[in-house]
């Protein structure tokens, strides 16, 4: 075990934490700790958190089958959420969006590859 997971171990049983969540979370804890260059663990951890919290690696894009038609919550007017941030919402397709959660910013979806 690494010096980290020696941790982990240490803070789960101090918090009364076992069984399975104890097992799962030095899982998680040991898979991190094998990126033993700093630049990668850095970047790894950054990767995971996003994704933990449902957001997108790379920028979104106008794709056609990355937004779903959400038009019928919205009377006649065109309205699209984003499938990659259920956050991201449009009224051209994707074209431009906005993020519910900040309303008043629009950004401009990149070119899709």
């Amino acid at each position: 075990m690494t010096a980290l997971g020696d941790f982990a171990i240490a803070e789960l049983a101090y918090q009364g934490i076992t069984g399975t969540d104890a097992t799962n979370i030095t899982t998680i804890v040991g898979t991190f700790a094998d990126y033993t260059d700093p630049d990668e663990r850095a970047e790894i951890l950054l990767k995971v958190q996003t994704l933990l919290q449902f957001k997108p690696l790379s920028p979104l894009t106008s794709e056609p089958d990355q937004w779903i038609d959400r038009s019928s919550i919205s009377g006649e007017r065109e309205l699209w959420q984003s499938k990659r941030d259920p956050d991201a919402w449009s009224h051209d397709g994707g074209a431009t969006y906005y993020m519910q959660s900040q309303t008043g910013s629009t950004y401009e979806s990149t070119t899709a590859p």
